[in-house]
């Protein structure tokens, strides 16, 4: 069954299922035996970014590109998500590597803002990531193959994006040209985290935001054509 956000898409989100379904089974499956909540806190909330950029990927698939703003309105789940993620690093953490492994690789799901080329962004992002997952094996390597495992899972679904994302939207984040024009995102998606801090508790701060969507809020960006990469917006 597919994640919930909402069935169609065809291919590409299939294809999205799949890499959601290997998260889950590896990389969230490991973090739970590590003894380490704040790492197992924040794949949970990378999972909520998969399902949130699934939506993404059916609304992509049912409508025509959008406007500036109507795409701002289509990231946003996707950078609450990933705002929630950079909130989460906490340096004090003796689980540090793990957690920046985690934030690293989870600013590849910003591909989907790149207007051309998205696997050359994904090039430049995954070595990030990559540096504290080797770290992990130098610290664990022979004393605790969880955390071994855990990097390696990590780093192999982050492969397997790239692979997804070549296969399915190698110029850019494909729309439907024949689509329409409804933008919000399918129902029932995930579903929103426990109100923090108990009753009465003060609100906690907002998440930091998104770096993909300062670079859509400044780019002077054609919606009907992929022609511009975003990352070379000053």
């Amino acid at each position: 069954a597919p994640p919930a956000g909402g069935g169609g898409g065809g291919d590409s989100v299939k294809a999205f299922d799949l890499l959601i379904a290997e998260f889950g089974s590896k990389v969230e499956a490991d973090s739970k035996g590590l003894g380490a909540p704040d790492v197992e806190k924040m794949v949970a909330v990378l999972k909520e970014a998969l399902v949130a950029q699934r939506q993404m990927l059916v609304v992509a698939s049912q409508n025509k590109k959008p406007s500036q703003a109507d795409m701002q309105k289509v990231l946003q789940p996707t950078a609450d998500a990933l705002g929630k993620i950079e909130g989460l690093k906490d340096r004090r953490s003796k689980h540090f590597n793990h957690l920046s492994m985690l934030a690293e690789g989870a600013a590849c799901l910003q591909w989907v803002c790149m207007e051309e080329k998205p696997g050359v962004y994904l090039a430049d992002a995954m070595p990030g990531s990559e540096m504290y997952g080797n770290k992990i094996l130098m610290e664990f390597k022979g004393k605790d193959e969880a955390h071994v495992n855990f990097a390696k899972n990590f780093k192999a679904f982050l492969q397997d994006l790239v692979k997804y994302v070549k296969a399915h939207h190698m110029a850019c984040l494909t729309w439907n040209p024949s689509g329409g024009t409804n933008y919000a995102p399918a129902a029932g998606g995930a579903p929103p985290p426990p109100p923090p801090g108990g009753a009465g508790g003060p609100p906690p701060p907002p998440p930091p935001p998104c770096p993909c969507l300062s670079l859509w809020s400044r780019s002077p960006w054609d919606p009907t054509q992929c022609s511009t990469p975003l990352s070379s917006v000053p």
